[in-house]
């Protein structure tokens, strides 16, 4: 049996000039639970600076990077193949010599920072052929540490790694859903023909770590639907998933019931007591 490599997201982030890891941002990523990457990188060699970060890359595999200022030109200066960036005022015209990024880009900036200008954001967003509603502005300034911006810089790498949305069942089985168990897990409850499943979320057993994990999967009667783990191991036999991962149950939702919760939490979950329907 495979399991998945982790419930939440494994983030790499990659700090500005003259900031070390810990900060405000990483540290925000980290609190849900994320697994959050932040290695030293250094000031003076970009190029080492560069080297740095691919190496975290090529050990880790993370789900998407998130570079700010300088950390976000060291970002769409390393090999990440598909994984997506999200890129905080990044300094592009500062440092590298990259000029455009992939696709799937995301960039934050404040139009009042005086540091990186927001002209440059839009120039990258230009080159890259970005889509509609990448740049996004936000906060007030380069920082970008304000609760807003803190925010729709976690909305942005979660959003990042959210497979295209179908209401066919077997396409979701086919997607990449690493990291994603509460997402992934209203997705298929709220899809028209899962209706009759049922969300829950709990408590699972990881052998890989040898403790128990916050969890969130589908039921309905003996079938269980697990979309974190491994492409052609997701359905589950009720009584086989109970023996391997011996969930803890916390919670369970109607597909009706997630659905509002989405509307009045504006989140996927886990939601908290003070989140629950009236």
């Amino acid at each position: 049996m495979e399991y998945a490599e982790g419930e939440l997201m494994k983030i790499l982030f990659l700090h500005g000039w003259h900031s070390v890891p810990g900060g405000v941002k990483p540290t925000y990523l980290m609190s849900p639970g994320h697994t959050v990457i932040n290695p030293a990188l250094d000031d003076d060699d970009f190029d080492f600076a560069v080297q740095t970060a691919q190496a975290e890359y090529d050990q880790h595999h993370p789900n998407v990077i998130v570079g700010s200022s300088r950390g976000g030109a060291i970002a769409m200066n390393i090999d990440s193949g598909d994984t997506p960036l999200i890129l905080l005022c990044p300094a592009w015209k500062n440092w590298g010599t990259v000029t455009s990024t992939k696709r799937k880009t995301t960039i934050l900036h404040s139009r009042n920072d005086d540091v990186i200008p927001f002209k440059d954001s839009e120039v990258l967003a230009e080159n890259s052929k970005l889509r509609e509603g990448a740049l996004i502005e936000v906060g007030n300034d380069h920082r970008l540490a304000d609760p807003n911006s803190l925010e729709a810089m976690l909305g942005a790498a979660i959003e990042s790694c959210i497979p295209s949305s179908t209401d066919d069942p077997e396409e979701m089985l086919q997607q990449e859903w690493a990291g994603l168990c509460y997402t992934a897990s209203v997705r298929w409850v709220t899809r028209p023909l899962n209706s009759d499943w049922v969300l829950v979320h709990g408590k699972v057993g990881r052998e890989s770590v040898r403790k128990r994990v916050d969890h969130a999967w589908c039921e309905l009667d003996d079938q269980v639907v697990d979309l974190t783990m491994s492409l052609g191991n997701r359905r589950f036999d009720r009584e086989e998933y109970y023996r391997i991962f011996e969930p803890e149950i916390t919670k369970i939702y109607s597909s009706e019931d997630a659905m509002w919760l989405i509307i009045k939490n504006r989140h996927d979950g886990p939601w908290d007591e003070s989140e629950q329907l009236d």
